[in-house]
């Protein structure tokens, strides 16, 4: 059987019918879209990260509630890899989006605002019933982006707070923008680290993203990557006593500075030889290793040769 198996032809796979039906063109309501570049980043890859997220979200929420003098809230829903390309023609227009620095970290964050959530917060900082505007152009008004800069000012004690574990940081505003095509979100190919927020505000609510680039992130990916924030120090403890042993065994140059003259540069042009430069006779001298001073002693002989005789507490 497993012979005239083997010898079947490879042809027999597969039936004709099996081969039409599959270079059929498909139902285009059976195709559902994939987006390769939006990857959900698995949990296991930045943990700390959605650790961080989380604790912002229950933070700044609170803080927005202040902010508007009735309730508001904050969750975290999602950290997505995307392309920075991809992100930038995904952004709304207009759009509201603040660039950011997380300092010390280099380069640029972003934080986009639904302008529907945007105008829905301001009308709720006013008294209102948290209704936003139909006309989108609202949201790029002075009042609104202003606004928005506050918003953002009452988030940054939040932002510190959360991030504390992994790194500290400070939040800074550095410039605002209405439209998408004008920001630089990084080159096509790099990647952004988008964490998604949804605010809820009485009948309204909206999405705010933060997108960070993976570049940004780099110093500290580490760190995300763990369960514990700060990735803990490794020691090497057999590694240990062998490098002391080692340095005990190592071979020092060492040097003293017996007595110092000054000088001008008239007399030192002047000089010749057979000339004598007096100096006074010196009772202390510091001992240094190339540069750096280690002990101060007593100048004098011993067994014919000029020494030094270490003082007591005479480290420096």
């Amino acid at each position: 059987m497993a012979a005239a198996l083997s010898s079947a032809p490879a042809s027999n796979a597969i039936s004709d019918e099996e081969v039409s039906a599959l270079l059929e063109k498909s139902n285009p309501e059976n195709v559902r879209p994939y987006d390769l570049a939006a990857q959900r980043i698995n949990r296991t890859q930045l943990p700390m990260l959605e650790i961080v997220s989380k604790s912002f979200a229950e933070r700044a929420g609170g803080s927005l509630a202040g902010l508007l003098g009735r309730d508001a809230s904050m969750q975290f829903t999602s950290i997505e890899a995307v392309k920075a390309a991809d992100q930038q023609a995904a952004l709304p227009l207009p759009a509201s989006v603040a660039v950011v620095r997380f300092k010390p970290l280099a380069g640029f964050a972003f934080v986009c605002v639904d302008p529907s959530l945007l105008l829905a917060l301001l009308d709720g900082f006013f008294g209102g019933s948290g209704r936003s505007a139909t006309d989108a152009q609202a949201a790029v008004a002075p009042a609104a982006q202003r606004f928005l800069a506050l918003m953002l000012r009452t988030f940054g004690a939040d932002l510190v707070a959360a991030w504390a574990p992994v790194s500290p940081i400070e939040l800074e505003l550095v410039k605002q923008e209405t439209n998408p095509r004008l920001l630089q979100l990084g080159g096509p190919q790099e990647s952004l680290i988008v964490v998604r927020f949804t605010v809820e505000f009485g009948a309204s609510s909206g999405r705010i993203d933060w997108m960070l680039p993976e570049s940004m992130l780099a110093p500290i990916r580490e760190a995300l990557a763990s369960e514990g924030g700060k990735p803990p120090v490794r020691t090497h403890e057999a590694w240990a006593p062998v490098l002391s042993t080692a340095l005990q065994d190592a071979q020092l140059e060492t040097r003293a500075i017996l007595a110092q003259a000054k000088i001008s540069l008239r007399d030192l042009v002047r000089l010749a030889p057979g000339d004598i430069i007096p100096i006074d006779t010196p009772q202390y001298a510091t001992l240094l290793a190339g540069e750096v001073p280690l002990y101060r002693g007593r100048f004098g002989v011993s067994q014919g040769r000029n020494s030094l005789k270490i003082l007591p507490g005479g480290s420096v």
